[in-house]
This record gives C-alpha cells, sequence and structure tokens, in this order.
C-alpha cells in the first residue's frame, strides 16, 4: 500500500518536475521570441524611416531639379503661345483672280481646321472620355501623374507611363519635342499650366483637335484635324458623325497609323482589327463617363463601321498641270523676295548663290505647304481655259512631229524618238501687268517645261522694234523716214568664216528703204546696217531690253551686230519678249508683269500684296512712233495674216512677227489697248523646220499658218471674255513731242545743197515723204551720208544714180529705170517674214 503511495507521489512529483521543465522551457521561448520580434520591430521601423527619408530626398531632389529648370525655362508670352498653339501645318490652296481654287498645294500633309462648333458632339466626348477624363476639372496637370513620372525618373524606370492631359499633349505637339527626358517632362507641366492660365478649355480643345494625326485618307495622304479625317476617311463634315464613326476617328490619335484602315497608297488594309479594337475602347469608355447609355452602347459596338470607309482614291490630278506648276512656283518666289528683303539681304545676291538661293527656296516651299495659304493668282479662269481649247483646237498647224533614230545603248537596237512642236503664250493686261492666261506647252503629260515661262529662245526679227528701231528713235538718232540700205553685208568671224545676212528669200535687193518700211518688211540688211552705226554713235540698247525686264542676256552679247536679228546664246522668255512689247501701249512705261496678286495667310490677314512695278524706257512720242511703225507689219506688213482668221471686229493694234534660223523659232506678237498676247512655237531641241514642208504644207506656209493659231487662240479669248476686246478703247492720241512734216522720198533729210566727193555742189529737190517725227528729232538737213551704217562705196554708187536720174530723161532713161528698184518696186512685191541668218 505503501509502495503504491510512494510510486504514485513519484509519478507526480515526475510530472511536477515536466510541467515546470515546460513552462521554463516556454518562458525561455517566449523570452526569445520577444526579444526577436523587438529587433525585427525596431529593424522595420528603422528600414521604413530611412526609406521615407530617401523618399523625401529624392522628391526634394526632384522637386529642385524641376525647379531649377522652371527657373531656366523661357515661358512664351500669351501672343506667343496662341501663334504656336495656332501654327498647324494646313494645307495651302491657290486660286484664280476670281476666287474659284485651282487646286491645294501638294504637300505631305491634309489639314483641315475648324471651329469647336463644326465639331460633333460624339467626338469631343469621346476625345475626353478616352484621353482625359478630368480635363473639365483639372489646371492643365493631373498631379498623381506627374509624381508618377518624377518617381519613373528617379528610378530609371525603363516604362515611362502615359497619363498626359490633353492640355499636355497639345503642349507636346505644338511647343515641344517627343523626346522622353525630365527636363522635357517639367517643361510640359510648365508650359501646360501656362496654356490653362490664357486659354478658355474650349480653345484648348478645340485646338488639340486641329493638331492630332489621324493616320491617312483614302488617297493615302497623311491627314491631321478631325475635319481631314472626317472627309478623307468617310466623306463627311466633323459635325455630321456618327456615334461609330466618331468613336472609330477619335480612337486613331493614341496610334494613327496602327489604327488608320488606309496603306500609303490609299487602299483599304486587309486587316483592320485593331482599329475596330480601338474604337470599342472608345465607346466603352464613353458609356462608363456617362455620355452614352447602354442601348447606344450595344448599338454602336454592334455596328460594321467598315461599310463606311471611302473607296481610294487618285489624289495627283490637279496637281500636275502647268496652270500649277506656275502660280505655286510664282508664290515660292514672291515669299523668298519677301523673306530676303526682311533679312536686309538684296535678291541679285541671292540668286547669284546657289547655296542662298536653295535656303530661301525650299524654306519658302515649307512655309507655303504648311501654312495653310490662300494664294491668289491674276489668272482669268476664262481666259485660261479659252488658251487651252483655242490651242488644244488648232495645235495642228504647227505641223507634224520631229522623228530620229538613235542606237539603244542596252539592246543596240535602232529606235525613233519623236518629238512634237510645242507652243508657249501668254496674254497680259497692258495697264497693270496682271497675266491674265497663258499656255505652258501642248500636254503637260509628254512634256513638263513651261514653254511660257521657263524656257528661253532667240526672238528672232521680233526684237527688231525693242532693240533696234526703238532706242534709235528715242535717241534721236533716226526717225521712220530714215533711209536705209538693204545691201549686202559681209563680216569676217573669228573662226575665218563670213555671217552674210539676208532676207527671207535669201536674197538682198540692194536697194534703199526707209526705216519704217524696213520694220513692216521685217528686212535684215537695213535693221544691222542702223545697229551697227548705233554701236558706233555707243547707244547703250542693253539698258533699253534690261528696263522692259529682259535681264538674262549678257551684256556683252549686245555689242554683236547679229542681235539686231535676235542672235544670242540666250533670249528672253515669252512672259517676257510679250511684257516687252506691252510698252509702246503704256505710252513707254514698262509694268512688270506678275502672277500672284496677293497671299493671305489662314486668318485672312494679307501675307504677300504685289506692289506695281513700272520703268519709264521710251518717251511717250517714241511709244507713239512705234505703235505707228508696227502698226504698218499688222496692216500689209509681215504680220497682217492673223487678221485673215480673226473672226470679230478687232481694235486698234500693232504687232510683230519672228523666225530664227530653218524657223527654229517662230513668234507672233500683238498687242491691242487692252492686252497684249504673245506666242512663241518650235521644237524643244531646235529642230528647224524642214523649208519644203514648211512652204508646201496644205494649210499654207508655217509663217501664215503660226498666225492662224494666234488668231484661233484670240478668238477663243474673245468668245469667252469680250470685255479684253472693246473697240471703244484707244491708244493714247499723239503726244506734245510728236509732230508731222515732210522729207525728201529719196535721201529722208530736207532738200537741199550737197558738195559732192569732186567738190561740185547740187541742189537736190523731188518727190517729198510725210511722216512722224519726235520734236527733239527734226528732219536733217541734206547730207552725203544720209544712210546711217552704209558705206561710202554704196553710197558713192547710190548718189551716182541718183545724179544721173536728175538729168535730162534723153541722157538718164537707162539710170531713171535702175531707180526704179527701190523702196517703190518693192511696195509691189507680197510680203514674207525674213528669217535672221546670223551668228551665235
Amino acid at each position: 500500500m505503501k509502495n503504491e503511495k510512494l510510486h504514485e507521489l513519484l509519478n507526480r512529483m515526475k510530472q511536477h518536475i515536466h510541467t515546470i521543465k515546460q513552462k521554463s522551457l516556454t518562458k525561455q521561448a517566449m523570452s526569445i521570441f520577444n526579444i526577436s520580434f523587438g529587433v525585427t520591430k525596431r529593424l522595420f521601423y528603422l528600414t521604413l524611416l530611412c526609406l521615407c527619408f530617401l523618399m523625401s530626398l529624392g522628391l526634394g531632389i526632384g522637386l529642385g531639379y524641376f525647379a531649377n529648370i522652371i527657373s531656366h525655362t523661357s515661358v512664351p508670352s500669351q501672343t506667343q503661345m496662341q501663334t504656336q498653339l495656332g501654327s498647324l501645318n494646313q494645307a495651302s490652296a491657290l486660286f484664280f483672280q476670281d476666287g474659284d481654287m485651282i487646286s491645294e498645294v501638294q504637300s505631305d500633309l491634309v489639314r483641315k481646321v475648324v471651329p469647336l462648333q463644326e465639331i460633333s458632339d460624339y467626338v469631343k466626348q469621346g476625345i475626353i472620355a478616352t484621353e482625359d477624363d478630368s480635363f473639365y476639372t483639372h489646371n492643365g496637370i493631373v498631379p498623381k501623374a506627374v509624381l508618377r513620372a518624377i518617381l519613373q525618373e528617379i528610378s530609371g524606370s525603363d516604362s515611362q507611363t502615359g497619363g498626359s492631359t490633353l492640355t499636355q499633349q497639345l503642349v507636346k505637339q505644338q511647343l515641344l519635342t517627343n523626346e522622353l527626358t525630365f527636363t522635357r517632362k517639367a517643361k510640359e507641366i510648365l508650359l501646360a499650366m501656362r496654356v490653362e492660365k490664357y486659354f478658355s478649355k474650349d480653345d484648348i480643345l478645340n485646338a488639340y483637335l486641329n493638331v492630332s494625326s489621324f493616320g491617312r485618307n483614302n488617297s493615302g495622304q497623311n491627314i491631321a484635324g478631325i475635319q481631314a479625317a472626317a472627309e478623307g476617311v468617310f466623306g463627311k463634315q466633323a459635325k455630321d458623325l456618327t456615334l461609330p464613326q466618331a468613336a472609330f476617328l477619335v480612337g486613331l490619335p493614341q496610334s494613327p497609323y496602327a489604327y488608320t484602315p488606309y496603306t500609303n497608297i490609299g487602299t483599304i488594309k486587309q486587316d483592320l482589327d485593331a482599329g475596330i479594337a480601338r474604337m470599342k475602347i472608345v465607346l466603352t469608355a464613353m458609356h462608363r463617363n456617362g455620355y452614352i447609355n447602354d442601348a447606344e452602347l450595344e448599338e454602336a459596338q454592334n455596328y460594321d463601321i467598315t461599310k463606311d470607309f471611302l473607296q481610294p482614291q487618285n489624289s495627283t490630278v490637279a496637281l500636275h498641270s502647268y496652270l500649277y506648276q506656275a502660280v505655286h512656283r510664282e508664290a515660292v518666289i514672291a515669299l523668298m523676295k519677301q523673306q530676303i528683303k526682311q533679312d536686309g539681304k538684296d535678291w541679285s545676291t541671292v540668286d547669284a548663290s546657289v547655296e542662298l538661293y536653295n535656303q530661301y527656296y525650299f524654306k519658302a516651299a515649307n512655309l507655303l505647304a504648311s501654312s495653310g495659304y490662300k494664294v491668289y493668282s491674276t489668272i482669268d479662269k476664262k481666259v485660261y481655259e479659252a488658251m487651252q481649247s483655242g490651242t488644244a483646237d488648232n495645235i495642228y498647224l504647227l505641223g507634224e512631229s520631229y522623228q530620229t533614230t538613235y542606237t539603244d545603248s542596252t539592246t543596240g537596237e535602232i529606235k525613233t524618238a519623236t518629238e512634237p512642236p510645242q507652243i508657249g503664250s501668254v496674254a497680259i493686261e497692258n495697264a497693270t501687268g496682271k497675266i491674265l492666261g497663258f499656255v505652258g506647252g501642248r500636254d503637260f503629260s509628254v512634256s513638263q517645261t513651261d514653254h511660257a515661262f521657263s524656257t528661253r529662245r532667240s526672238p528672232g526679227s521680233t526684237i527688231k522694234p525693242l532693240l533696234v528701231y526703238g532706242p534709235a528713235i528715242d535717241q534721236n538718232f533716226i526717225y521712220p523716214a530714215t533711209i536705209l540700205g538693204d545691201t549686202a553685208i559681209s563680216r569676217r568671224q573669228q573662226d575665218g568664216s563670213y555671217w552674210t545676212p539676208t532676207n527671207a528669200d535669201n536674197r538682198v535687193s540692194n536697194t534703199f528703204v526707209s526705216a519704217r518700211y524696213a520694220l513692216k518688211m521685217s528686212l535684215n540688211n537695213p535693221t544691222v546696217h542702223l545697229y551697227s552705226a548705233m554701236l558706233q554713235k555707243g547707244i547703250d540698247t542693253g539698258s533699253y531690253m534690261k528696263n522692259m525686264g529682259i535681264s538674262a542676256i549678257d551684256s556683252s552679247e549686245y555689242l554683236n551686230e547679229a542681235a539686231s536679228l535676235g542672235g544670242f546664246s540666250t533670249g528672253p522668255s515669252v512672259v517676257e519678249q510679250t511684257s516687252a512689247y506691252t510698252t509702246f501701249a503704256n505710252d513707254g512705261k514698262h509694268i512688270t508683269p506678275y502672277l500672284i496678286e496677293r497671299i493671305e495667310d489662314n486668318q485672312g490677314n494679307i501675307v504677300y500684296q504685289h506692289e506695281k512695278k513700272e520703268t519709264q524706257v521710251f518717251n511717250a512720242g517714241t511709244a507713239y512712233i512705234l505703235r505707228s511703225m508696227l502698226n504698218d507689219s499688222v496692216e500689209g506688213g509681215t504680220t497682217s495674216y492673223f487678221k485673215r482668221y480673226v473672226n470679230f471686229t478687232f481694235p486698234q493694234r500693232y504687232g510683230k512677227t519672228g523666225t530664227s534660223d530653218n524657223y527654229q523659232d517662230m513668234w507672233v506678237i500683238v498687242s491691242t489697248p487692252q492686252i497684249t498676247i504673245g506666242q512663241w512655237s518650235g521644237f524643244d531641241n531646235n529642230h528647224g523646220v524642214n523649208h519644203v514642208f514648211a512652204i508646201t504644207n496644205s494649210d499654207g506656209p508655217i509663217y501664215i499658218r503660226t498666225q492662224q493659231l494666234w488668231a484661233n487662240i484670240a478668238n477663243a479669248i474673245h468668245s469667252a471674255a469680250p470685255e479684253y476686246f472693246d473697240t471703244t478703247k484707244q491708244f493714247s492720241t499723239q503726244p506734245n513731242n510728236v509732230m508731222t512734216s515732210s522729207v525728201l522720198s529719196a535721201t529722208g533729210t530736207l532738200p537741199g545743197e550737197i558738195t559732192l566727193n569732186n567738190g561740185s555742189k547740187l541742189n537736190i529737190t523731188g518727190p517729198m515723204t510725210s511722216d512722224l517725227f519726235l520734236t527733239s528729232r527734226p528732219p536733217y538737213a541734206i547730207s552725203y551720208q544720209f544712210a546711217p551704217g552704209e558705206s561710202s562705196d554704196t553710197l558713192n554708187a547710190y548718189w551716182s544714180n541718183l545724179i544721173q536720174s536728175l538729168l535730162p530723161p534723153e541722157t538718164s532713161s537707162q539710170s531713171g529705170q535702175s531707180q526704179q528698184t527701190s523702196e517703190q518696186r518693192q511696195n509691189n512685191q507680197a510680203p514674207t517674214e525674213p528669217r535672221s541668218s546670223s551668228s551665235r
């Protein structure tokens, strides 16, 4: 019993000892745990404190850096900011003088700008719901997004998330670059807040919708602005877009070329899933923000938007024309000259430097392409279209194409090259210099060379009144009744050959004619004789040409006798030569021709306005006399043939024709009191017209057919715009410095006594000729050397024959017959247009 109790006691003692041990171990464990927990807790607090410190330090550094950037950032003024935000790459456009559009300016970007009220509410709601749902509540930035950007920059994170407000996106597009740097982000934030201060929410939203890229249109062109997107994708105005259409377009700016439905050539992409998925994201955002209800969401998401996409279209047709090419070129030059003047430079200096010229040219071209300018030309649409139709219907008159064979360098085959005759024509309003219309060539698709503005050709005999007869009269050297010799000329050239110019029939009449008659019949040799005498006298003929706008010919070339017949290494353009002829209509004043009337910016402000430029080249009396002489060319002279084909009552006129060797260049220029129409025709590669063909063609000789073509173009202009041929309009009446007087028909001088070579004296009288004279150059007294430029031998022979003709008939019948080979005999000859057999 006692053993049992002892055993039980021992067991209890063991249990107690075990319990004590267990409690001791638990207490020890708890003590260790408490110590460890305390250490961990302290370490956690210390780490958290360090992190907070580092974050505060980083944030302070970031904010300090931000503040530093702000302090060194030049903030634009409200006016400057408004200009920059409104500086959109908009398509410029070219217009006729009446405001009808010629074409938009070709550009890599098509943009249309519209006010906010002309944009669908669906578009506004969609862009806000998708891009910036707090747009109407923030002040340009969202602070949490700014903090995130700072932390990403501090941490060096490769992931640069978005979150920019619409205002920030607008600033980035218009005021900053797209680089992802903290500096740019800081400037973006600063400028966004400044934009919000200066502009209303509607202003910002409107600018954003007009600035943003929307991918491509159905012509493959890059488009920007919601209006260009609406037109280019759906063929609608921005205000008329449906909900699905608006949602599709709103989705494009995030990644315009990934979501656009069109390729770079305007075809519809095969895979449109990305764009459609983006459209549904926009719709969901609009629903989430309460802009559309459940039914509208479901209907729009199930709508097949692809059926609304426009089919591909070619947009280049209007851009490919002589008209677009000319107006665009002249607009660029007008902007160039304006910029050069603003920079304090001289046009001639820039024009002489290829590098400087190109620098200004491309700057002006880029400005024109992207500034939304409206360029108003002087082109009268009725006149221009009439000239095109008149040319197309009558171009056959220029004859057959030129054909030549050549060997293909690759295949060795013998091939035939065909080149059609070309034409350049222009109509200029005399009083203003406006270019009313022109013909650049027969077919732009065959040749893009502008034969009205760009090509320079030999002027042939059209140079005679400008370079020879006009200056000679203006300098009081001759008058219309001055006698000139139509006699042989032979000049030895540097290469040992001889220059022997002749008239149209390859002959020289060996007679004496008046200056008036020589110009009327376009005789070459009398003109050369006169010009030679002018050069010997030191008359500066080149200055007259430059004052009439013909500046491409080097001044040294005017010292060559062949210049009097159009013998230059280069020549005038059709515009220049035609404009020079307006000088006589304007009483001796040359008015610079022009094609651009004005250029306006997208706000209607005038960027460029043409200013009239005129130069007094001849005195009014000279111009009056030249009109009289050139009227003779129309009345029975070499320019008379066009009258056969004119189908309306033609007003007062004067004119001149001209051809170069082998009919390489053929000119017709005729002026009325209101307009001057000039025409050139020939081959680009200077092929001459076969003389036999020219004479035997069933439509008549080439020098008649070119006048017929001119007349038919004039007929077309008259039919479309008869106001330019008003028969009540007259040239100026005879000025006070012009008088009428009489001279001897034989010498062009007053009657009187001359001393012969043998010393004897002879009183010369005879038939008299009445003509026009400048009061500053009355008739010359009789002189042995009465014919300018004529050789002594020829004059000796002339006087010998004249004296014989003055003897009694029984002793001078033979000589009297000889004298009939003068101008009176030539009056019975049919007028023909001479060719200028000049050395080049």
